[in-house]
């Protein structure tokens, strides 16, 4: 392939470091744009398109996984926030342009790139194509507009070849054929790495060689894309952009949202009557790592009101006074218990009511307790990994519900009292951080689980470490268990008159097995069990005995 001919090394080794120091001190004051993955696009293109609410149907995206997102902070670049979409992967978009951004997606191109190159007289071939598809039926007439950017590692090396990455935006009226309004301003010529540059139309160029928040090494002045839609007319939008001659050298096109302010509000109840408390309003992308609410109030009447919030993509979290609602737990707009299971706002477009009712929780009412630690590593405070408080934790029953809540103290320890026997998982509420991993705790009895600890990492929470059972053990004697430790063959002797049930339970609580055994001496077959400490367990004789399995 040519792309053979395309040497990474070429583009970043030449950079002056004397250049990348000085700009340091004028980078770090300027907030690095941030990404995130490209959830609910119907508000996104709405938002980007400032299309009337309710005329956007039929989104289809035909892309990568990591090739279509959002992004915010986009000031250092002449945008606000919105779409972007790569021919590569969108993370790492805020690094500095001395590193070299190139994915190869092992994908196809598309027709409609290699089309539009073959009439300007260019037929090359094109590689990892990302689009989104959808249809716009408007409900007034009205000039469709919208500001873009091209950004690509092409620059500037590979400007005026044939490696001319290119972007579409094609709108076909009442079936007709595609029309592209991403054009150099005045002219139909396609906007693509050829025809904005060092030397072609360099009054729309940006070069980027010496950045410190963004990747790409050349980008092109905020540009504008427009057509008018007629009420009543049926328009399909085709948004494209891919690799051309070779699939090295990642491009991304980024779309601005409209920057509108919307006002928000809303009820707020606990068992249907109104409700005192504090409502937080969360950005999609917090502007730091860790998301800080953007607006935090103190409601006394049971009804909020947010004033001029931003085109955006939003989560409202409400947390009942616990001295007037003790055993309620904080809630998400809608019946989320945190951000990731509640309903994202898209204003202005994709938001009909924020009204939240929460509900009081039974009070727990078993003997187990539940118990861990929260710690956050050093990507986010560089520092050691250190303990986390106020994070909020809720105890999921089987059918995933929230049956108790607590917070982290400042040692970033919580604990679960008055557990009942059943299963059980943890949820960790820290916004836009995604739970990946979690502990799955069995509770039998009177048991204490500990080790139930989270480490709050840059890509997600994790689950750490082992959960350890320690139960109280409780002699019988009428029954015995024995040799311990053990290898093969558990033998149990039951002096009594009557059958006793014998349950094996691994440290972290789950139940491996349970064998009925006569008076008399009988035998369990562990021989499949792994080497490792297991609990022996009568609930109905009130017997308890730890072993040991040995290889």
């Amino acid at each position: 392939m040519t792309s053979a001919h395309k040497l990474p090394f070429m583009k970043k080794s030449f950079l002056s470091a004397f250049l990348l120091i000085s700009s340091v001190f004028t980078s770090l004051a300027q907030q690095s744009i941030q990404f995130a993955p490209a959830t609910n696009l119907d508000m996104m293109i709405a938002n980007i398109f400032g299309i009337q609410c309710g005329s956007v149907s039929n989104v289809q995206v035909t892309a990568a996984t990591d090739q279509i997102g959002r992004f915010e902070f986009g000031t250092t670049i002449g945008l606000n926030s919105g779409l972007v979409m790569s021919t590569g992967a969108v993370t790492g978009g805020n690094q500095a342009s001395s590193v070299f951004s190139s994915t190869t997606l092992i994908t196809l191109g598309d027709a409609d790139v290699d089309a539009f190159g073959a009439a300007a007289g260019q037929s090359y071939p094109s590689y990892d194509a990302g689009f989104i598809e959808f249809d716009f039926t408007p409900v007034a007439s009205d000039t469709v507009r919208f500001s873009y950017i091209l950004a690509s590692e092409e620059y500037p090396e590979f400007a005026n070849t044939s490696f001319t990455d290119r972007f579409l935006f094609l709108i076909s009226e009442n079936g007709a054929p595609y029309v592209n309004v991403a054009t150099i301003p005045g002219t139909s010529i396609p906007v693509e790495i050829n025809s904005i540059n060092a030397t072609v139309n360099p009054q729309f160029y940006i070069d980027n060689s010496t950045s410190l928040t963004f990747v790409f090494d050349g980008y092109t002045v905020p540009l504008e894309a427009k057509f008018f839609a007629q009420a009543g007319g049926s328009y399909h939008v085709k948004l494209v952009i891919a690799d051309v001659s070779d699939s090295a050298f990642d491009s991304a096109i980024f779309l601005d949202e409209q920057n509108a302010f919307s006002n928000l509000s809303g009820a707020l109840t606990v068992n249907g009557q109104p409700a005192s408390g504090t409502l937080e309003i969360f950005n999609f992308i917090g502007d730091t790592l860790l998301a800080q609410p953007i607006q935090t109030a103190a409601v006394g009447n049971g009804t909020y009101n947010v004033d001029s919030l931003e085109t955006g993509m939003y989560h409202i979290r409400f947390t009942p006074d616990p001295a007037t609602f003790p055993g309620v737990a904080p809630l998400y707009y809608t019946n989320g218990d945190t951000w990731s299971t509640a309903s994202v706002i898209g204003m202005p477009c994709f938001f009909n009511s924020g009204n939240i009712n929460s509900t009081t929780l039974n009070p727990l009412s078993g003997d187990g307790v539940i118990g861990g630690t929260i710690t956050i590593d050093t990507n986010f405070l560089h520092a050691p990994t250190v303990p986390f408080e106020n994070a909020l934790i809720k105890l999921m029953n089987s059918a995933n519900e929230t049956v108790a809540f607590t917070y982290s103290d400042v040692n970033g320890s919580y604990q679960f009292t008055n557990v009942p026997i059943g299963n059980y998982t943890l949820k960790i509420d820290v916004p836009y951080i995604p739970q990946l991993t979690n502990h799955q705790i069995t509770m039998a009895g009177n048991q204490t689980v500990s080790g139930a600890n989270f480490e709050i990492m840059s890509n997600g929470i994790f689950a750490q470490g082992d959960l350890v059972l320690n139960i109280e053990e409780t002699a019988n004697q009428f029954v015995s268990c024995y040799p311990n430790p053990l290898k093969n063959v558990l033998n149990v002797r039951n002096t009594m008159a009557e059958d006793i049930s014998i349950s094996i339970y691994s440290l972290n609580g789950r139940l491996i097995s349970t064998t009925v055994n006569p008076h008399g001496t009988s035998q369990i077959d562990i021989n499949n069990l792994a080497s490792g400490v297991y609990f022996l367990k009568s609930a109905t004789h009130h017997f308890t005995q730890r072993v040991v399995k040995q290889n």
